[in-house]
């Protein structure tokens, strides 16, 4: 049976082209961000955000090692800086978050808004959460968006919680 995570990997291997711009919000170990940066070939973009400078050094140094470090721009912020690095004239592919029960979801709601008008048809908002109760808000948020306009799925892990929320631009 295939996991949450591989079904998401799934949507963003049918929704990245090569020259898209992904941008991976919560960096973390640096798996996400190798996967875009592999998905967007060598005239995509990744933007990948951390506060903390050893995740930063880690993905650096990971993202060299495999050859991929050129597509990708190291950001030593946190996701609430997003909107100030989007280009209007450059819509989105793909977003990534992996939140968990110290995430800010006030903020994260007021960095989704503009993520959602950035997409491009068919670009995905993945938002990765250890319990599915780290996601009532998204959820409660994203019943007031137009159905016509963006498609919402989640999945969930019935063994472990861990949940996928995925928001696509139609």
């Amino acid at each position: 049976m295939r996991t949450i995570h591989s079904l998401a990997q799934l949507t963003l291997n049918e929704t990245l082209q090569i020259g898209d711009l992904a941008i991976d919000a919560t960096i973390g170990h640096g798996d996400a961000t190798r996967l875009l940066a592999s998905r967007v070939g060598d005239t995509g973009q990744v933007l990948a955000f951390s506060a903390d400078k050893t995740e930063i050094d880690d993905v650096a140094t990971s993202l060299f090692l495999s050859g991929l470090h050129e597509r990708v721009e190291l950001i030593r912020q946190d996701f609430t800086t997003i909107p100030r690095y989007l280009d209007p004239l450059q819509p989105i592919s793909a977003v990534l978050f992996k939140i968990d029960a110290t995430t800010d979801h006030a903020s994260l709601l007021s960095t989704l808004k503009p993520l959602l008008m950035a997409l491009k048809t068919h670009g995905v908002i993945i938002i990765s959460a250890t319990n599915p109760s780290q996601l009532m808000k998204i959820q409660a948020y994203t019943t007031q968006l137009p159905a016509h306009t963006y498609a919402i799925q989640q999945l969930q892990d019935l063994q472990n919680d861990a949940t996928v929320f995925l928001l696509q631009r139609q």
